[in-house]
């Protein structure tokens, strides 16, 4: 029997070499099967809350283990992964959640209280919106608006397909407006 090629079987799930190493005020060390076990309980959230094949889900995180976390479930969820930059403002914040009709928009924990540009865009496409972070043991996803997905709900894991799109990274072209890759 063939193997399928995709994210999700890209690493063992049983290993105990170190896979990540986030350097912090207290680093992380975690391991191919830690790591395995934080994307796959992420990736079942996602599916709690209504993501499925084809969602976009914008990752408005800087580079951490969230970010790492997050990416991977997102894929394995056979949703569309789209990092954005946290530096954006809401105008560019506005374009990608648009252009991808983003269905949840990532945010690092404590930015949902200052109403920052990535939420403002969010609300304004009805788009879910959740507080990502690392707590010690898991990745926590606290929703703050169900937003387009209030109706979706309680979906199944997925197991992701070598078809399908994992990742939209937009870049700005000649023209300086902004065009998906």
């Amino acid at each position: 029997m063939a193997t399928t090629n995709t994210l999700a079987r890209s690493f063992s799930s049983d290993s105990n070499d170190i896979a990540v190493i986030v350097p912090r005020l207290h680093s992380i060390a975690v391991s191919y099967k830690q790591l395995h076990s934080h994307v796959s309980e992420f990736q079942a959230k996602l599916a709690r809350l209504g993501v499925t094949h084809g969602c976009a889900v914008s990752l408005s995180l800087v580079n951490s283990y969230e970010f790492i976390v997050t990416f991977l479930a997102a894929s394995w969820q056979r949703a569309i992964a789209a990092p954005l930059n946290p530096a954006y403002k809401q105008e560019e914040f506005e374009f990608y959640i648009e252009d991808l009709s983003s269905s949840l928009v990532l945010i690092p924990q404590g930015d949902y209280a200052q109403n920052g540009p990535a939420i403002r865009a969010a609300r304004k496409f009805n788009a879910a919106i959740a507080e990502c972070y690392w707590n010690g043991t898991e990745v926590v996803l606290d929703v703050k608006e169900a937003g387009k997905l209030a109706q979706q709900g309680n979906r199944k894991v997925e197991d992701a397909q070598p078809d399908d799109i994992a990742l939209v990274l937009h870049t700005s072209g000649t023209t300086g407006r902004p065009k998906a890759v």
